[in-house]
């Protein structure tokens, strides 16, 4: 609360999590106990934003005169003693247009109020741009309940870790930057996420921080700011920094262990956070640990899969099949060591596909299945529907590749159908339907970040034949000139193309 005497003693930690604090130095004695990072006791230099139309400016006068908070409803005199002869200043940075970014000076705590205040809009702010990259209103509303949990519980984290607190900040700050094209946010949120980098590191070494709920939530809001904001043109660096923060993801869930996310809040960030690392074992083709029969079974002591949750468990085997093709794909056939391989990859995929099948048959009413073939936009009923059908048709993409080159199936084949199997040109293609719809301004960053990978995918798939599928390569092309498409995720989809060896 504004006012409250003693309150600027305590560490920035405590102060944060509205805690008692003993003042112990140079750590304080409750995050020591707890394993947590102590903030320290001096006031972080912060920043606010501040647009043509503002909801909130500042303003600190003189040391002889009183300091003015303004909003839009109201005006406040917070009185303020001369220390000295010193002055006090709120100094606007460079800024790229009208709008401007406000640095605090150091010895701004000496008005704790107006600190506070600054402090909590500056704060509110950046966490609202974040949660509207996080999760859009329109994803909220066809959103898991482990999802919904999520999202409800990452701010409260935010202040019991601060690395999770600075990652929060360092996407919310970028995202502002991006919504007012102010390019002295962007530096600041860009370094608030290097700071974030450090700090988890710190985090990791710390067997507390490292066991802690709160730790689970930094990979996933990292690879979010590896995909909007990390881009680097016509290199594989953004491709492989997101995969680093996926491959950490599942350092993490390891160091756990599988019965560590039977518990409400671990088991909602586990089941919202499996699929990342699936994708960055399909990308290096190297056997997930998630397939092992523990991490299916252990994290649902007591409770009932979901379709998303059983359809992952099928995409778990993936990456052990791409691992065995790679390995011995180059073997000839007419070899009785290639031909025990592939009879040996063609048998798991075959477990594969029926265990799709099954699946299928199950969750049939949760997916959208077109009528027509034809290289048409595909429109689907929510969110949700969409992005477990897709999941879907990329895992029968996967699957179908994968057996077509067990099968010794060249690439060059231009058919559309098997005799006793789906193709895998018929799962790419609707994919390639999809596009549009995914890439819908209304969707925000979620659309398009959640279909780059199926999309990946069905690019190098169709890429194989660019004739025979023009149609469907067409569709994405036209989604993908329109000017309405995210910058981030073309740089992103091009790093990931470039990163394929």
């Amino acid at each position: 609360m504004v006012g409250v005497a003693g309150r600027s003693k305590g560490c920035v930690t405590c102060r944060r999590r509205k805690k008692g604090c003993d003042l112990k130095q140079p750590i304080c004695g409750q995050c020591e106990e707890r394993g947590i990072h102590c903030g320290g006791y001096d006031n972080d230099r912060i920043f606010i934003h501040h647009d043509s139309t503002p909801r909130y400016a500042y303003a600190i006068a003189g040391p002889d005169h009183p300091t003015t908070i303004k909003n839009s409803s109201r005006r406040m005199q917070i009185a303020r003693p001369n220390e000295g002869g010193s002055t006090s200043q709120l100094v606007p940075l460079r800024s790229s247009n009208s709008s401007q970014a406000w640095v605090m000076p150091s010895n701004f705590d000496q008005v704790p109020q107006a600190f506070s205040l600054a402090q909590s809009a500056y704060r509110e702010k950046s966490v609202e741009a974040f949660m509207g990259m996080f999760a859009p209103a329109t994803d909220m509303r066809s959103m898991s309940h482990a999802g919904k949990e999520v999202v409800s519980i990452l701010p409260q984290l935010s202040a019991s870790d601060e690395a999770l607190r600075l990652a929060i900040l360092a996407l919310g700050t970028v995202a502002l930057s991006s919504q007012t094209n102010d390019a002295e946010l962007a530096r600041q949120g860009r370094g608030m996420y290097g700071k974030a980098l450090v700090e988890t590191r710190k985090a990791l070494q710390n067997p507390a921080r490292a066991k802690s709920t709160a730790i689970l939530a930094i990979p996933p809001v990292m690879a979010l700011f590896e995909i909007l904001f990390g881009a680097e043109a016509n290199t594989t660096r953004q491709a492989q920094s997101w995969l680093s923060h996926a491959e950490g993801e599942t350092a993490l869930f390891n160091a756990h262990g599988p019965e560590a996310f039977a518990e409400d809040v671990a088991h909602s960030f586990f089941v919202m956070g499996r699929y990342r690392p699936l994708i960055a074992a399909v990308r290096t083709r190297k056997r997930s640990i998630f397939n092992e029969e523990r991490w299916k079974t252990a994290p649902w002591k007591g409770r009932t899969k979901t379709s998303e949750d059983t359809l992952l468990d099928i995409m778990a085997a993936v990456p052990e099949v791409l691992e065995t093709v790679d390995r011995f794909g180059a073997l000839s056939p007419d070899t009785p060591e290639g031909q025990a391989r592939d009879l040996e990859t063609s048998s798991k995929c075959w477990d594969l596909h029926n265990q799709l099948q099954e699946w299928l048959l199950v969750n049939q009413d949760e997916i959208y299945i077109p009528v027509d073939v034809e290289p048409t936009p595909i429109d689907f009923a929510n969110f949700h529907s969409a992005s477990l059908t897709v999941r879907y048709w990329t895992l029968g993409l996967l699957i179908y590749s994968t057996l077509d080159t067990a099968c010794r199936i060249p690439n060059t084949d231009t058919s559309c159908t098997h005799p006793y199997r789906p193709h895998p040109r018929y799962f790419a293609r609707l994919i390639a339907r999809s596009a549009a719809y995914f890439f819908r301004e209304e969707f925000g960053a979620t659309g398009p970040t959640r279909f780059s990978f199926p999309l990946g995918n069905a690019m190098l798939y169709l890429m194989r034949d660019t004739m025979l599928d023009r149609g469907y390569l067409s569709l994405v092309e036209k989604t993908w000139n329109d000017p309405k498409m995210p910058k981030a995720i073309q740089n992103f989809l091009n790093s990931l193309r470039l990163s394929v060896k």
